[in-house]
């Protein structure tokens, strides 16, 4: 087709962005310059957009910004009409019509939820883990990743994972039963639900249940700030009392998990401790039998950790002038260096003097016998 005269195709480009607690929307265009129908065609292979969903990302300039991407297709033969409708009417350009794909979530649905602003952080590492506590670590993460708390409601840590089981993916690993530490499945979720804690806590949020380990663990530092829980007996409870929905998200760098709470910003938290007193001694070193070690290895789980209770004060200051202070107290028991050890070698196996021996033939005998001419027996049938 011969050319007819060159317009300008334009892609504009409308989006959504939350800064600074706020919604903003901003717009951007690309040009295009198209001399025949044909080369509006070709422009479907540039003109278009993948979705991408609302996610949390951190600007060192910005701070905390929700961002999207709305996708984008371009609609070839309304384009083209468009095309022929400029040049009929002398213009010198039109604007590319396209199909706007819209993400979920958006950044819209999350401001219209009060979702515009980290509320609170929970931070806790758990470098020295085995393989099946990380697993189980990441699992529970990835279940509790993008679960929501409605404005008024009370969450529950044991409803947000779900059963802790193999059939929804948690490994066997070490677990804290009463007075000794065990193989059982989904050992390492307490680092999700103390990291959980600690974001409820940062967040100025009424914790309603929560129970401190029965003793120190070094994954959890500071000391005080731990929650176990155990199905169906224990969980870790506490109430969304901000003017908006609570969107949870977590993330885990080397050997750090991170659960961040967004949401409508109204409060102010600052805390104190731990203080410690009643402080007993640890226990003895202690060896538990692991079967699937090699005989003689020797693997350290636990480390000595005193008997301490660990006091720890939260100052909560609300935007409509509100105060509140409350004391999370938490008593541990003192603890001894634990360790897996293979199993012991079986024993060598003892002669019975009952059995006769075989010869010893010594040296000489040896040769004679090398020496000596070789016979046969023939059969004859």
């Amino acid at each position: 087709m011969p050319v007819l005269a060159q317009l300008n195709a334009v892609w504009v480009i409308n989006d959504y962005e939350i800064v600074s607690g706020e919604l903003h929307g901003y717009t951007g265009t690309k040009v295009f310059r198209v001399a025949s129908e044909s080369d509006v065609r070709q422009l479907a292979k540039v003109v278009k957009r993948q979705v991408k969903p609302a996610r949390w990302v951190f600007d060192k300039k910005r701070g905390w910004v929700a961002l999207q991407r709305r996708g984008y297709e371009m609609q070839v033969e309304e384009a083209v009409r468009l095309y022929r409708e400029a040049l009929r009417l002398g213009k010198t350009q039109f604007v590319i019509p396209v199909k706007v794909i819209e993400p979920s979530p958006s950044v819209v649905e999350w401001a219209n939820r009060g979702v515009v602003a980290l509320i609170g952080e929970g931070v806790s590492n758990f470098w020295g883990s085995s393989r099946s506590r990380v697993r189980n670590i990441y699992t529970g993460a990835a279940k509790l990743n993008g679960a929501w708390i409605p404005k008024g409601s009370v969450f529950s840590f044991n409803q947000a994972i779900g059963p802790i089981d193999e059939e929804h993916g948690f490994l066997e690993s070490l677990v804290i039963l009463g007075d000794a530490t065990e193989k059982g499945v989904g050992g390492g979720i307490c680092q999700v639900s103390t990291t959980t804690f600690r974001a409820a806590f940062f967040s100025g949020l009424p914790i309603l249940e929560r129970h401190p380990h029965s003793y120190q663990l070094h994954y959890y530092r500071p000391l005080g700030l731990d929650a176990t829980v155990y199905q169906p007996w224990r969980d870790l409870k506490f109430k969304n009392d901000t003017p908006g929905d609570i969107l949870i998200q977590t993330q885990i760098r080397g050997t750090r998990l991170y659960v961040r709470f967004f949401g409508t910003p109204d409060r102010q938290v600052s805390w104190s401790g731990p203080v410690l007193k009643d402080r007993k001694p640890p226990l003895e070193p202690r060896e538990i039998v692991d079967e699937t070690l090699e005989p003689g290895t020797r693997k350290q789980i636990d480390w000595a950790a005193e008997g301490v209770t660990a006091t720890i004060t939260r100052h909560v200051e609300y935007d409509d002038g509100r105060e509140l202070n409350d004391v999370f107290v938490s008593t541990y028991r003192p603890w001894g260096d634990v360790y897996l050890v293979g199993p012991k070698p079986p024993p060598e196996p003892e002669i019975d003097p009952q059995v006769p021996l075989p010869p010893v033939i010594d040296g000489s005998q040896a040769a004679a016998d090398r020496a000596a001419p070789a016979t046969s027996a023939i059969h004859k049938p």
